[in-house]
């Protein structure tokens, strides 16, 4: 009861303490925000009646300086007309320019070609070659113009000048003086409008800024944003859409304040006041509130986070940790959390449950390495040992080997006897690993085989091979092959190669090379492909050997191929009249030597045909 009670008086305090807190807090803010749109309000008639002063101001301050342009240019004219010659003495036109404090005298002829004046790469300019320089031409036919142009690109070099001009006296043409515009500018910068916001502020460290109907800021104090829009100051593109609003709180150049506008003789003015410094008495006032809670549920945090951080999110940690150990693989990890009763059970379950994963993986292991250990031994029994030719002669040797890696694979050889005088030789390497590689091998073994003893030609037997391998070769697997047929009694051998590595071949003892055969699409990789045999003719003592490429491909630790060159020099090492059995064991024990202990990656398959031909030729294979 006593907890509960305590829960409720707690839930009741800090409800009433926000209620008296948001409805002061609601109160000051509105007086804040009040006394902040009066002070802007009175800042901003300041700015209109200064406004109105600098108005006056600069109309007067034009209208002097277009007069007194016009009184300079009309002394010209005068002049000119009093002496006509002094157009044509540079020196006196210098005087008369200095007299007149301008930068510039020019005077044209009656087709407004400028013949005189202090700028000599002037003479020869037609007037009314360009806009600028154009609207002085009047003053050809009218005696009575007379012009003061605003600051603009001169006609002739696009140079910022000011101009005034009138007609001559004394003959049709041009009267005209020229100044640069900085002068008139430093006469009207203490009148411009551009330097009236940086005369007022509002409080501390609020603003005023004017800008004119387009949204251009034509006076502020912070000189870097004259000539930005509104929107480049940071005002947001609907804050001055309602008319009606006396002031907006907004955030206005990153930083929220109270602004408040009014257009005015063209221009709007607008005054910004920081929200910081328009609450700052509202902000005192809460502050020890504020520091209060602060401090308060600053140390409900902490205890509560220390309480939650030992009894849970150690614990938890803790167990992670431990299963990620588990996911990696180590099955021998425990999970050991003792912290409550909770964590306890978890850790229980967990280890219980890894246990018996132990257990059933050591089981399908046990199951899987039988399962390959009998695939491995029904693979090898499928392939033969040893033809003994019987009759009068002996008249060949065959033998083939294949040391196969830790995984069950797709390689095989076979050899037949087709009838009395045909033998078939082939030898073969499936695409993959594992249990439907070797099951597409004793397919293949068994198509070329069965196709081989109907007698037909070689490549009609890989073609219908082919075929029947590819109905149904759902899992896209295809196999390389060499398949030859002997004929015992005349000694020519026809073979068809269908994408296997070249056979090497001895002739009579002599060295080894490559048996030039085309290689075909591989079996069991398109449909309806023609294969085309070959043939070659053997002497008694000829040997052709067979490989895969388990032999060539082979890797040492460097992950250095053992390859076809390294093969050829090995066997050619070898004596001539080794028998066939060791020939093949030899080679093995090379490229054992080579691996260094580098696990066997593939199948090594060899097989090799001695063609003995009669009673001539006297075998060394016992």
């Amino acid at each position: 009861m006593r907890r509960t009670f305590l829960l409720w008086l707690m839930v009741f305090m800090i409800i009433g303490f926000f209620a008296t807190f948001a409805i002061s807090f609601y109160v000051q803010t509105v007086q804040a925000e009040e006394n902040g749109h009066s002070l802007i309000q009175l800042r901003i008639e300041d700015v209109k009646q200064q406004l109105d002063i600098n108005i006056q101001n600069l109309e007067d301050i034009r209208t002097e300086s277009d007069l007194n342009a016009l009184a300079k240019v009309r002394a010209l004219a005068k002049m000119v007309e009093l002496n006509p010659d002094i157009i044509f003495f540079d020196e006196i036109l210098e005087d008369i320019k200095v007299m007149l404090e301008v930068d510039e005298m020019h005077i044209s002829d009656a087709e407004g070609i400028l013949i005189g004046g202090t700028e000599a790469a002037f003479l020869g300019y037609d007037m009314a070659s360009d806009p600028q320089s154009a609207a002085f031409m009047p003053a050809l036919t009218d005696k009575d113009f007379e012009l003061v142009q605003d600051p603009m690109p001169k006609g002739i070099n696009k140079e910022i000048f000011q101009y005034a001009g009138v007609a001559r006296i004394d003959l049709p043409g041009i009267i005209q003086v020229g100044y640069r515009p900085e002068k008139l500018a430093l006469s009207m910068e203490v009148a411009d409008i551009k330097n009236l916001a940086a005369g007022f502020r509002v409080g501390k460290s609020g603003i005023l800024m004017i800008a004119d109907e387009d949204g251009t800021i034509v006076s502020i104090g912070d000189t870097q944003y004259l000539d930005k829009s509104l929107e480049e100051y940071g005002f947001a593109q609907g804050d001055f859409d309602d008319p009606e609003a006396r002031s907006l709180l907004a955030t206005v150049n990153g930083q929220k304040s109270l602004f408040a506008y009014e257009d005015y003789e063209g221009y709007r003015i607008i005054g910004l006041l920081p929200a910081d410094e328009m609450y700052l008495n509202r902000n005192s006032t809460i502050q020890l509130l504020t520091v209060f809670n602060l401090a308060m549920f600053t140390v409900i945090f902490i205890l509560i986070a220390f309480l939650v951080q030992k009894k849970v999110i150690n614990g938890i940690y803790q167990v992670n940790d431990s299963l990620q150990v588990i996911t990696e693989g180590n099955l021998d990890e425990s999970v050991d959390v003792r912290t409550n009763a909770e964590f306890e059970s978890l850790s229980d379950g967990i280890n219980t449950m890894v246990a018996a994963l132990k257990g059933t993986i050591k089981e399908v292991e046990t199951k899987i390495d039988a399962e390959l250990y009998y695939a491995k031994t029904i693979q090898l029994a499928a392939l033969p040992t040893r033809i003994l030719e019987t009759g009068e002669h002996h008249r060949f040797n065959v033998k083939g080997s294949m040391f196969t890696a830790k995984e069950v694979g797709g390689d095989f050889y076979d050899f037949f006897v087709v009838d009395k005088n045909l033998l078939g030789v082939a030898i073969a390497d499936v695409s993959g690993k594992g249990i439907p590689a070797a099951m597409f091998m004793m397919e293949a073994k068994s198509l070329i085989k069965h196709y081989g003893l109907t007698k037909i030609s070689v490549s009609e037997v890989l073609r219908k091979a082919n075929q029947s391998l590819c109905e149904n070769n759902r899992a896209n697997m295809f196999v390389t092959a060499f398949l030859g047929i002997i004929d015992l009694e005349t000694g020519v051998f026809s073979f068809c190669n269908a994408g296997h590595n070249p056979p090497l071949i001895s002739r009579q003892g002599g060295d080894y090379s490559w048996l030039k055969s085309k290689a075909y699409l591989v079996l069991g990789g398109m449909e309806d492909i023609a294969y085309c045999e070959q043939d070659i003719f053997f002497e008694p003592g000829d040997r052709l050997f067979l490989y895969t490429d388990g032999i060539t491909e082979a890797t040492n630790s460097a992950q250095e191929l053992y390859s076809e060159e390294r093969l050829l020099k090995t066997i050619n090492r070898l004596p001539r009249d080794m028998p066939i059995g060791d020939l093949m064991l030899a080679v093995k024990e090379d490229v054992d030597s080579y691996a260094a202990g580098a696990e066997q990656a593939d199948d090594i398959t060899m097989l090799v045909l001695e063609y003995l031909g009669g009673k001539t030729w006297k075998s060394q294979e016992s």
